[in-house]
C-alpha cells in the first residue's frame, strides 16, 4: 500500500529514498576570501552547446549563495567517496570569512577562468559565471551559471565511461538524520550497460 508524505524541511533527504552526487562549491566573497561548502542539489540546467549551464540549489542565507550573488562566480568540484570526512568538515557552519578548505586540509589550486579556486583532491571541476538567480521561495536561491571551463584529472581522458566511474568513485548523499544532522553517504556499486533492442 502506498502512503502519502508531506514535503517538509529537507524532505528530499529525510522522507524519501533519493540520492544525490555530492560536490564542493568554492566561491570567494567581496574581499576575496575563499569559501567552500558541500552541495547535492547541483545539476546541468541547459545542454545548449552554445551556452551550457549548471544550477545550484542553495539556502539564500548561506555564504555560498551570498558570495555567488556578490561576485558572480563559482566552481563546482567533484570529490571521491574517500574524501567524505573532509567534505563533512567543509559543511560545518563556520563564521563568515573562514576558509573551509584550510579547515578540512584540502588544497586550493587556481581555476582556469574564474577567481574561486579548484580543489586539487577532486577529480573534476566545472567553472561558472552567474547568469541568473531564481528565488522559488523566500529561503531558496537557484543559482544558474554559464559554464566557462571544465577540467578533469588527466588520467581519466582515455578511459571508458565505466572505467571513469570506477576510478572516480563519486560520493553520494542519500539522507540526513534531522535530529542530529548526521549525513549518510554512499558510493556507486554495480554498473550495467543496456542497449535497447532495435524496434
Amino acid at each position: 500500500m502506498k502512503k502519502p508524505i508531506t514535503p517538509e524541511f529537507l524532505w528530499h533527504l529525510d522522507k524519501l529514498c533519493m540520492c544525490f552526487q555530492v560536490t564542493i562549491v568554492t566561491t570567494v566573497d567581496a574581499q576575496g576570501r575563499v569559501n567552500a561548502a558541500p552541495f547535492g542539489l547541483v545539476m546541468p540546467y541547459s545542454g545548449d552547446p552554445e551556452r551550457p549551464q549548471m544550477m545550484i540549489g542553495s539556502n539564500r542565507m548561506w555564504h555560498t549563495a551570498q558570495n555567488i550573488e556578490a561576485t558572480g562566480e563559482f566552481v563546482i568540484n567533484y570529490p571521491s567517496f574517500q574524501l567524505h570526512p573532509k567534505v563533512s568538515e567543509c559543511g560545518k557552519l563556520y563564521d563568515e570569512g573562514v576558509n573551509e578548505l584550510e579547515k578540512a586540509g584540502l588544497t586550493a589550486i587556481p581555476a582556469e577562468k574564474v577567481r574561486p579556486p579548484r580543489i586539487k583532491e577532486c577529480y573534476q571541476h566545472i567553472e561558472c559565471r552567474l547568469a541568473q538567480v531564481i528565488h522559488p521561495n523566500e529561503n531558496q536561491s537557484n543559482l544558474i551559471g554559464d559554464i566557462v571551463s571544465i577540467s578533469i584529472n588527466e588520467e581519466f581522458l582515455n578511459l571508458s565511461q565505466r572505467e571513469k566511474i570506477k576510478k572516480a568513485d563519486p560520493l553520494f548523499i542519500f539522507g540526513i538524520d534531522l535530529s542530529t544532522f548526521t549525513s549518510f553517504y554512499m558510493r556507486s556499486g554495480e554498473a550495467k550497460a543496456f542497449k535497447p533492442q532495435d524496434v
